[in-house]
């Protein structure tokens, strides 16, 4: 097996592994709120905690990757995530909080260690594509736990058995990506020192470098503006719109596997135009149109209308990611891949945190959703605006 397809596989398994911990209680939210005695939004501080140490980790990731090596750091990550799914699977909600945020510990680093294994082993000419082909493990892993997780209650007929069942599996394919270490990790530096300086450092690397700053700015819209879809698209569709939840269902799956589909596409187109920021003012403008047109959702509209819409959606919203990855660990310093990488992800992952916030807000003042979608599609399309307009700095050539 070739170097690449190994680091893609590995990358890829234990990308799926890491997002499917993280939305493992999402998947079975209603029967956690009913054991646990709590209304079913407590799933919204439970995902605040989980990005929380997302962007924590993430920022400081990049740093114990170059030190201990990618796989190295995987593991420990893996080995954090069962952990942080046997709190969650306790029956007290600030215990799950604190599995919540052991998960966004374990999840923040593993992609500046995927960066970093695919940046050492990938032509930069392939990178959109391979980065972009990982990146579909994202959606990949939260069908998987949609699927699995709650199969696994219904045998089991306890919800803890879910967690519990996951934390296993974790543990499992930490076990397994052993075997690849020696060939994966041949390039860490035994000299890095790991302190509160480096987290420093990789912000300012970031922030002082104009194509890395670029890329914080739009990473933390487009994320934020995904999660708004994942959290509040089945809600905006059964309760303002009323329609049928099943519907809703098949809604947020074509989203999701618009999402796998784009990631390929908008990695292909990336690297045939040879112009990441094209590419992504092009996501942007797509973004905003299609959060335009699902504001126009009603139950009149046919079926297949919506779905094709949310595909769309999923496509441009889900999308971007492979690209943006592949575009940090090119421009990054020599060496500094997973560095720049996590520190591009701490302002991704605010984004989760606070754009889903506004989103409620909003929600809040107007009392229905489709306000929410036009506000977050204008601030789409401010940010492709900017990067059609904008000149491509030296650092992004």
């Amino acid at each position: 097996m070739s170097v690449i397809r190994l680091a893609l596989m590995s990358t890829m398994s234990i990308q799926a592994m890491a997002t499917a911990s993280t939305v493992t209680l999402s998947a079975i939210s209603p029967l956690v709120a009913q054991a646990i005695g709590m209304p079913s939004s407590f799933i919204g501080t439970y995902v605040c905690f989980l990005y929380i140490g997302a962007a924590i980790a993430a920022v400081s990731g990049g740093t114990m990757v170059t030190r201990f090596g990618g796989i190295h750091v995987s593991q420990a990550c893996l080995i954090l995530a069962a952990i942080g799914l046997i709190l969650s699977s306790m029956s007290y909600f600030w215990v799950i909080c604190i599995g919540g945020f052991l998960l966004g510990l374990s999840y923040g680093p593993i992609t500046p260690a995927s960066s970093d294994i695919l940046a050492h082993t990938v032509p930069k000419e392939r990178m959109g594509f391979v980065f972009s082909l990982k990146q579909t493990a994202v959606p990949l892993g939260s069908a998987l736990a949609g699927f699995i997780v709650p199969s696994v209650v219904l045998w089991a007929g306890n919800w803890q058995a879910g967690p519990h069942f996951m934390a296993v599996v974790a543990l499992c394919i930490a076990l397994i990506v052993l075997y690849h270490r020696s060939k994966l990790d041949d390039h860490f530096d035994t000299h890095a020192r790991f302190d509160i300086r480096t987290v420093i450092n990789a912000l300012r690397l970031v922030t002082g470098d104009p194509g890395l700053r670029r890329m914080c700015i739009v990473s933390f819209v487009y994320n934020g503006t995904q999660m708004c879809v994942f959290s509040y698209i089945v809600a905006y569709m059964v309760e303002d719109i009323h329609i049928p939840i099943v519907l809703a269902g098949i809604a947020l799956s074509a989203a999701s596997i618009g999402g796998m589909c784009g990631r390929l596409f908008w990695g292909i187109f990336a690297d045939w135009i040879r112009s990441p920021r094209i590419t992504l003012a092009i996501l942007g403008a797509l973004m905003s149109g299609m959060l335009v047109l699902t504001g126009f959702f009603s139950p009149e509209l046919p079926s297949f209308f919506m779905i094709a819409v949310c595909f769309c959606l999923g496509a441009s919203a889900i999308g971007w990611n492979g690209v943006y990855l592949a575009h940090v660990a090119r421009i990054a310093p020599k060496g500094k891949a997973s560095v720049a990488t996590g520190g591009t992800l701490f302002f991704t992952f605010g984004g989760a945190i606070f754009l889903p916030l506004f989103f409620g807000m909003i929600h809040s003042s107007f009392g229905a959703y489709f306000e929410s979608f036009y506000a977050t599609a204008g601030l789409c399309l401010v940010i492709a605006l900017w990067l059609f307009l904008s000149k491509t700095p030296k650092s992004d050539a």
